[in-house]
C-alpha cells in the first residue's frame, strides 16, 4: 500500500514538475512573442522617423508666410523659387527679395509656361466649372512677371533675377535658401490630387539647414528643370 502511495506521490510531483516545466516555457515563448512584437514597433516607428526626416518637417498652412518671410531673410547668397506662378511669394515677400538682390544675392524663379499644354490641364484642373475658365492662373502669371520687373526696378542693379519657363508637369513647387552650401534649407509644398482644389492648399514641409544631403534631390530637380526652361527678357 505504500508503495502504492509512494508512487502517486511521485507521479503526482511528475505531473506538477511537467506542467510547471510546460508553463515556464509557455510564458517564456508569451514573453519571446511579446519582445518581438515590441521590436516590431520600434522598427517600424524608427523607419516612419527617417521618412519623416528626409521628406521634411511638416508645418501648418497658417505658419507658412511666416516661415517663407523668415527664410528669404536668412538667405545669405541666394533664392531658386519654383511653382505654378508663385504669386504668394511676391506677393508676401516682395520686399525680402528686394533685400537680398541688394546685399548682392541672386534669385532664380521658375514658373510654369502658360503657352504649355501642362498649363492647360492644370487650368481644367483648377478652375473649369461647365465648360467654363477663369483664367485666374493666367492672370497669377501675369502678375507673377509683373513682380520680377517690379523687383527688378527697385533693385539698384545689384544682385541678379533670372526668369525662366518650364513646360513639365511637377508635383510640387520649391523654396531653396542658399542652395549648394551648408546653409541649404528647402521648403516643399506638395501639390494635392484632388481637383478644383490650389496647389499651395498642399501639405508644406521643410529640410532644415545643415542637412544638404536631404536637399542635394531636390536642387537636382531644380537644376535639370532650369537647364531645359525658356529664358525670359525682363
Amino acid at each position: 500500500m505504500l508503495e502504492w502511495i509512494g508512487l502517486a506521490a511521485g507521479i503526482g510531483f511528475g505531473i506538477m514538475g511537467l506542467g510547471a516545466y510546460i508553463k515556464t516555457n509557455l510564458e517564456g515563448r508569451q514573453r519571446e512573442q511579446e519582445y518581438q512584437k515590441r521590436i516590431e514597433q520600434l522598427q517600424r516607428s524608427i523607419e516612419q522617423f527617417e521618412e519623416i526626416f528626409r521628406r521634411g518637417q511638416r508645418i501648418k498652412n497658417e505658419e507658412l508666410i511666416l516661415k517663407q518671410k523668415k527664410l528669404i531673410q536668412t538667405a545669405k547668397k541666394g533664392a531658386w523659387i519654383l511653382g505654378i506662378n508663385a504669386l504668394g511669394v511676391f506677393h508676401e515677400q516682395r520686399e525680402d527679395i528686394l533685400s537680398l538682390l541688394k546685399k548682392g544675392g541672386d534669385v532664380r524663379v521658375l514658373l510654369l509656361d502658360p503657352e504649355s499644354e501642362v498649363f492647360k490641364d492644370r487650368e481644367r484642373k483648377e478652375e473649369e466649372i461647365n465648360g467654363q475658365i477663369s483664367g485666374r492662373l493666367r492672370a497669377e502669371y501675369t502678375a507673377s512677371l509683373a513682380y520680377c520687373k517690379d523687383i527688378i526696378n527697385f533693385g539698384e542693379g545689384k544682385g541678379l533675377l533670372e526668369l525662366r519657363l518650364y513646360g513639365e508637369n511637377i508635383t510640387e513647387s520649391l523654396l531653396i535658401i542658399d542652395p549648394k552650401s551648408e546653409d541649404t534649407m528647402v521648403l516643399i509644398n506638395e501639390y494635392p490630387h484632388e481637383e478644383y482644389i490650389r496647389g499651395y492648399i498642399g501639405e508644406h514641409r521643410i529640410i532644415q539647414r545643415g542637412y544638404p544631403d536631404l536637399a542635394k534631390p531636390y536642387i537636382q530637380r531644380y537644376e535639370n528643370l532650369w537647364n531645359n526652361a525658356r529664358r525670359v527678357d525682363l
